[in-house]
């Protein structure tokens, strides 16, 4: 067992039992990590009761930061937790660490060995919308190919099914080792940086449509009033983000942000 697989959790017990039979099913796993942020729903709960009745190896780590509202631009600490406990004492086996939103509901049962099998730096699959028809692709801000957003019905697929690289990715990749414990995660939309810093590095970002994970359909539980199709093409202002150096950005916000910064209590 060699993949430490880590969570960031919080708010998410309406479909966090689907979430967690989809953890039970992965084989290759040295642990499970979830770093938790105080809900107001029973989440802690749901964690608890599956950490006793799993097979998997299990922490649950309180994140103080996420006490109060986090925006999308302050959450790169959450990740840095991750990199600083894999490999520790007692888990020195730990070759790779797969990075999961407590959001998929679906991946398949060998979605870790398929993977690993490819030998890259950083690889994911890609993440449709759970039983949308037409299929959707959920992440298109973070999956980005030739600096252009993944499309939600037609996205890339240049060798027929086959991994090709790719600017960023997001929602759930898997990383070498050595590599996440390198590479940095900064704000705003820490997994972008992660890929940027990545390959300024030197190494390499691919991800696989041949793997595919389907993540929650938002619109049927309630996240958003607005039907993700318009959703998908509408651009959010958001407040501008402040870089370290003190240079503002304004990013657009699409969907994918509009639910995470739901996730993580900061709009109702």
């Amino acid at each position: 067992m060699s993949v430490m697989v880590g969570v960031a959790i919080k708010n998410s017990a309406v479909w966090l039992p689907r979430f967690l039979y989809q953890l039970d099913k992965l084989s290759d796993v040295s642990r499970v990590v979830f770093i938790y942020g105080p809900s107001q729903d029973p989440t802690l709960d749901i964690l608890k009761r599956w950490e006793n009745e799993t097979a998997h190896s299990t922490e649950i780590i309180l994140e103080p930061m996420m006490k109060t509202p986090l925006s999308a631009a302050e959450i790169a600490p959450l990740y840095e937790d991750f990199q600083n406990i894999i490999g520790e004492e007692g888990w020195e086996d730990e070759t790779h660490f797969l990075l999961i939103d407590s959001d998929i509901m679906e991946v398949p049962n060998d979605l870790i060995q398929r993977l690993k099998e490819q030998n890259k730096d950083i690889i994911a699959p890609f993440v449709w919308v759970d039983r949308a028809n037409p299929p959707q692709f959920f992440d298109t801000h973070c999956f980005r190919f030739y600096s252009y957003r993944f499309h939600p019905f037609n996205p890339p697929d240049p060798y027929d099914g086959k991994p090709f690289e790719v600017d960023s990715v997001g929602s759930c990749y898997l990383v070498k080792r050595e590599v996440f414990e390198r590479v940095p995660y900064d704000n705003p939309h820490p997994h972008m940086k992660f890929c940027e810093t990545a390959l300024n590095d030197g190494y390499e970002v691919w991800a696989h449509p041949g793997i595919k994970i389907l993540h929650l359909d938002v619109q049927k539980v309630g996240l958003t009033k607005t039907p993700i199709e318009i959703l998908r093409g509408q651009v959010f202002t958001p407040p501008p983000f402040i870089k370290k150096d003190g240079t503002i950005i304004e990013e657009e916000v699409f969907a994918s942000d509009l639910i995470n910064a739901y996730v993580w209590g900061i709009v109702e």
